[in-house]
């Protein structure tokens, strides 16, 4: 009993520290530097989507997105890979309380609240993103609040 308090301790540790966060792969760019935008996209975050869901960039641009909840639930917005987004989303229904403060492609926004996330896009080709929220997100391959993000060559 004892042990299995302490691996708790230990897992849960962890999981507030930042140490499982994920890493983000190359190909879904990087943070961006606030003072570098190129320009502002609105999202809107209801129950079950985004609107928009499609969104076009150009390769090199950094995208401040500004996001407002306007649903009733708490909703995030991690940009990644299909499969860095559903295993976050395996993780999420296990830790369905688990805060990011320091994963910079994902927010997290509360109902009525708005909130930002600058991002650059470094590679051409199609980016995700998604609610990894468990009820929210259903994995990359089902319905749900999801959407995609199509970098332009330069």
């Amino acid at each position: 009993m004892k042990q299995l308090l302490i691996a708790s301790a230990l897992t849960m540790s962890l999981i507030s520290t930042g140490a499982l966060a994920e890493e983000i792969s190359d190909s879904v760019g990087s943070p961006g530097d606030p003072s570098q935008v190129s320009r502002t996209v609105e999202i809107t975050m209801v129950e079950n989507r985004f609107k928009p869901s499609e969104i076009n960039v150009k390769q090199g641009e950094t995208i401040k997105f500004v996001l407002k909840n306007n649903g009733k639930k708490k909703h995030e917005m991690m940009i990644g890979t299909p499969e860095e987004i559903d295993k976050h989303g395996k993780m999420m229904k296990k830790f369905p309380d688990r805060e990011h403060p320091d994963e910079p492609n994902m927010i997290t926004v509360n109902p009525g609240e708005t909130g930002e996330l600058v991002w650059h896009f470094t590679e051409a080709g199609t980016v995700s993103f998604a609610c990894p929220l468990p009820g929210h997100f259903k994995g990359m391959n089902f319905p749900g609040m999801k959407g995609t993000i199509t970098v332009e060559a330069k």
